[in-house]
């Protein structure tokens, strides 16, 4: 689909770089498919889609290709918990046990001079601000800690009850994440982990709705994303987007994702961390509202002053590189989003101020209030090669600027 460039400040020729990237990541047999899209001074100048979105059945790769987002979905559950601050409902360093007991008086994994694990009461409770900026200390399953294996453990469990018919919902398993002990006290480090999740049950507690309802209500609805939700309905089944397993030599398709939004029946647990799909119009829709400072075309979902706040820098560079990623070269961490504070750093020719998130299948936007810029870019692959395929893409967006 072609679309006018004009006023944007984009160079058609130039984007043509851009049409060259995605077909090449696919000929090269990175990923099966590919969507890309730019809103520039308010000009959706670029929506293209490339390859296949299902290899066994030929199916091409289509805009309206509905894609599991994973981890982009933690914006949307923080823009939604921002609603309730501006409320007036809670404060950014209230601790959360006020609100979930089973957060209160946690305790910490920590070794000794010796390297002896000893489990200690924590310093300071978690607060919201701690769960916002990850440095609650609550971390995902994994191998990597001691709490992190307690959490798998943890998994093990839900999976197995899953199995025989037993399905845990959003409150049951957020409180069975707090009965472990936290990976470090609350705000001594940066870590990357569960804690949007626990303030998506937040949300449900403080509002009294689900957080799908909380969400479809108030950020959904309000801008008009038709295809974003926590699970893809029967009749938007076609359109899914498969996910596929990059191997180095090929692409098998995946078939045991955990938490799989493409499922066709609404999930017993909404992940506020990582729950949803959505397509490229409605990330793009999504995207300039947070541009416009909170305000769509008809609705304003966050005031200007809660989005400046929401997207300055809150963490200590230092902390984010303890437990970071490389992909964070470069960018400080605001309310739940990364933002650019060196571009230099970063080896991007962006901005300094531009933020937003990804997802763990190489989904990943960015809003760039100085250039006026909204760029998404779309695939479903893992490993989602985070720390490499969306920085080329957003090389050839921004190579492509020419005002």
């Amino acid at each position: 689909m072609e679309l006018p460039v004009n006023g944007s400040g984009l160079c058609p020729k130039r984007l043509q770089n851009v049409d060259a990237y995605l077909r090449r990541i696919i000929d090269q047999g990175q990923v099966s498919g590919a969507g890309g899209l730019i809103i520039r001074h308010g000009v959706w100048a670029y929506k293209k889609s490339f390859g296949l979105r299902d290899i066994k059945n030929n199916v091409p790769m289509e805009d309206d290709s509905i894609y599991r987002i994973f981890s982009m979905s933690k914006t949307f559950t923080v823009v939604a918990a921002m609603t309730l601050y501006e409320r007036g409902l809670f404060k950014l360093h209230d601790p959360i046990g006020e609100f979930l007991p089973a957060f209160k008086n946690m305790q910490v994994a920590e070794h000794d001079s010796r390297g002896l694990l000893q489990i200690v009461p924590a310093k300071r409770p978690i607060t919201f601000w701690n769960l916002f900026t990850m440095t609650s200390g609550i971390p995902y399953p994994g191998d990597d800690s001691y709490s992190a294996r307690l959490q798998a453990e943890g998994n093990k469990k839900i999976a197995a009850d899953a199995a025989g018919g037993i399905f845990w919902n959003t409150a049951r398993i957020v409180d069975a994440a707090a009965a472990v002990p936290l990976c470090f006290h609350p705000g001594d480090y940066w870590m990357y982990g569960f804690s949007h999740d626990v303030l998506g049950r937040l949300i449900e507690v403080i509002s009294g709705k689900t957080l799908g309802q909380y969400l479809e209500e108030f950020i959904f609805r309000p801008l008009g994303l038709k295809d974003t939700g926590f699970y893809t309905p029967p009749e938007k089944q076609s359109r899914l987007t498969r996910p596929y397993a990059f191997t180095g030599t090929g692409l098998a398709e995946i078939t045991d994702l955990v938490t799989d939004a493409g499922a066709p029946l609404p999930p017993s647990f909404e992940s506020g961390g990582g729950g949803l799909v959505s397509t490229l119009d409605d990330v793009g829709k999504y995207g300039l509202m947070l541009l416009r400072s909170g305000k769509s075309e008809e609705e304003r979902i966050l005031s200007r002053k809660t989005m400046d706040l929401l997207r300055q820098n809150h963490v200590d560079p230092a902390l984010i590189r303890e437990f970071g990623f490389s992909a964070m070269a470069g960018y400080g961490y605001g309310l739940g989003v990364r933002t650019m504070l060196d571009t230099a750093a970063a080896g991007l020719n962006g901005s300094v101020g531009e933020w937003a998130w990804d997802g763990m299948l190489g989904t990943w936007y960015c809003v760039d209030p100085a250039e006026d810029l909204v760029a998404v870019f779309l695939i479903q692959r893992l490993p989602g090669g985070n720390e490499d395929l969306p920085k080329r893409f957003a090389q050839t967006v921004y190579a492509a600027i020419d005002d």
